[in-house]
Order: C-alpha cells, then sequence, then structure tokens
C-alpha cells in the first residue's frame, strides 16, 4: 500500500475525523463520567448526613448513562468482556432503578 491508499483508509476508518478530535472527545467524556460519579458520592453522603435517606433516583440516573456507553461499546465491539461490563452494568442499573421506583412510591422492597 501506498501512502495515499493508507490515508484514504483512515478517513474512511475515521469518518474524515481528526485523530486528535476523536481523542479529545473520548477523554472529555472520561473526564465527565468520573466528574458526575464523584458528585453523586458527595450528593448521596450529603444527603444520608441530612435526611439520613438516599435518592436511588439520582444513582439510577447515572448508572443509565454509564450502562448507555458501555451497551454501545459492546454493540461495537461484541468482545465477551465489553458484553460482560454492559451486562453488570445493566444490572447495576436495574437494580437502583427498581429501588428509585419503589422509594417514589413509598413502597419497601
Amino acid at each position: 500500500m501506498n501512502r495515499e491508499e493508507i490515508l484514504a483508509k483512515s478517513r474512511q476508518e475515521n469518518k474524515n475525523r481528526d485523530i486528535a478530535e476523536i481523542d479529545r472527545a473520548r477523554s472529555a467524556s472520561r473526564f465527565a463520567m468520573l466528574f458526575s460519579l464523584c458528585f453523586i458520592v458527595i450528593y448521596t453522603m450529603l444527603s444520608l448526613f441530612a435526611t439520613s435517606r438516599v435518592n436511588y433516583g439520582m444513582i439510577a440516573t447515572e448508572f443509565c448513562m454509564i450502562f448507555a456507553m458501555n451497551l454501545h461499546k459492546a454493540i461495537k465491539s461484541r468482545t465477551s468482556a465489553d458484553i460482560a461490563v454492559a451486562a453488570l452494568n445493566g444490572l447495576v442499573f436495574a437494580m437502583f432503578a427498581f429501588m428509585a421506583v419503589c422509594e417514589l412510591f413509598g413502597l419497601k422492597p
């Protein structure tokens, strides 16, 4: 392969996006997830101290975003490790979503 063929293949794989731009977007999404996880932990601790209760809806929302990201990755890559991580995140999300609905309607699971 010559240089032009390699560049054409790279452009096709990256949909004419710059590699540095893809890396920045990936880095930004990781930072956003870590930042939001830290916020959830701090908010949950404050909620426990102030009201002695946990807001399961907020935690379910966070895990919903993590599950969606991992599900997309599992669908695209189709590797067993990504599928297992997505399934585990889906299970955690379902658990917190169930708790949030129970909390919403005042049910005791």
